[in-house]
């Protein structure tokens, strides 16, 4: 998903608090519901919280919801009925699909593991779908459904996107929809049964790392064997529900060094003094630890390599185009990754620095500003933290 949105759009992992008590439909493009198991979405956004995201998609946004999701965003969830020890049954209130999620599509789920785990053979319906979606192609599968009699609902705004090709377990009605497409007021739902969005990547699979040379092979290599073929159909659902998508994968890049400075340079240490009682102290490097985000403060020639290496995230820029496509597919707590901050108090930072901004001529049209203004605007613009790669800043800022 990075690689096919970076940079368009950013992707930010929520919680139901966030979805309850933020503004987040206005700058939302797509909310994405992954798998998992969906009761725990009832208990947390059953009334509200749900009544918030199908405002947001009848005004024109989009929900794409992948195995869980997928029953979630179905009227009906009928999950391994008859099995004491799995079997989940009820309505749910989304109902973008307005008929029966029914699963598991194949024998043998197992929460937490991988042993119910198959590649799914998924024949494509290439007349709802741009040129470039294949017509077939193997994806990870593991406890999904199948959208029961959806051949029937194209009345309703349903459109089948892909089907599976090999026998069910459960009854799929008319067709054995994988893969559908609903047409939701101004906006648009895509619900999936398996997991187009898992790449063949060890790490990518479930609670369990699989690796073919100890685990499945009969899993890993078809997935691997067709993953063009799988991107080029996510990327065309991405395009059907209006995203842009990138032509190219991209990798996504590392997040950049902050740089903290002022119109004059020294009132830069006078705004971190101000910041005594939220700075803590750890192996003589200083930080900040915010309700989201930690910050290590530095100068720019005080960087130790035990701090960098003690907060460096487990991957780096220094790897090949492929290496790095596939780092960008994993899901990143960009939380757990601590900010370097160089707070700036004898100069500004450098175009070696920061070569894609100039703080000289920012700041030098910031006094031409001010010497015009006749209001009191020096404080305007005073400080500035800049930085070309980082996470959200509301959340930075605010957190």
């Amino acid at each position: 998903m990075r690689r096919l949105l970076t940079p368009n759009y950013a992707i930010i992992p929520v919680t139901g608090d966030i979805l309850l008590k933020e503004p987040w439909a206005s700058s939302c493009a797509l909310i994405v519901f992954p798998g998992g198991a969906d009761l725990g979405y009832c208990r947390t956004l059953n009334g509200e919280g749900n009544r918030l995201i199908d405002q947001f998609v009848h005004r024109g946004g989009a929900y794409l919801g992948f195995c869980a999701g997928g029953y979630y965003g179905s009227k009906f969830c009928e999950f391994e009925v008859g099995n004491e020890k799995l079997e989940v049954v009820g309505d749910r209130e989304l109902a973008f699909f307005p008929g029966v999620c029914r699963g598991g599509a194949f024998a043998g789920f197992a929460y937490n593991s991988e042993e119910g785990a198959r590649a799914a053979e998924i024949k494509v319906g290439r007349e709802w779908l741009e040129s470039e979606a294949p017509d077939r192609f193997r994806s990870y599968y593991n406890g999904g459904g199948v959208f029961v009699d959806a051949e029937k609902c194209r009345e309703s705004g349903i459109e089948v996107l892909a089907s599976y090709a090999g026998d069910l377990a459960v009854d799929g009605g008319e067709g054995k929809a994988a893969i559908v497409y609903c047409k939701v007021g101004e906006g648009a739902a895509i619900l999936t049964g398996p997991h187009p969005e898992f790449a063949p990547i060890w790490s990518m699979f479930a609670a369990v790392n699989l690796d073919r040379r100890t685990h499945r092979p009969e899993i890993v290599d078809p997935i691997r064997m067709d993953d063009h073929k799988r991107t080029a159909f996510l990327k065309a659902c991405l395009k059907k529900l209006g995203l842009a998508v990138n032509q190219e994968l991209n990798a996504v890049p590392c997040l950049s060094r902050l740089h903290l400075s002022s119109v004059t340079p020294s009132d830069v240490q006078g705004l971190v003094d101000s910041w005594k009682d939220i700075v803590v102290s750890d192996d003589g490097e200083e930080y900040i630890k915010g309700e989201n985000d930690t910050f290590h403060l530095g100068k720019p020639s005080r960087w130790s390599i035990s701090s960098l290496a003690k907060t460096l995230p487990d991957f780096t820029c220094e790897k090949t185009n492929e290496e790095a496509g596939e780092e960008g597919d994993r899901i990143l707590d960009y939380s757990m990754i601590v900010k370097h901050m160089v707070v700036h108090d004898q100069a500004y930072p450098s175009f070696k620095e920061t070569p894609y901004f100039n703080h000289y001529a920012f700041f030098a049209n910031l006094r031409h500003y001010q010497s015009l203004s006749k209001s009191s605007s020096e404080e305007f613009g005073k400080f500035l933290m800049y930085g070309e790669v980082v996470t959200s800043t509301n959340t930075m800022l605010e957190k």
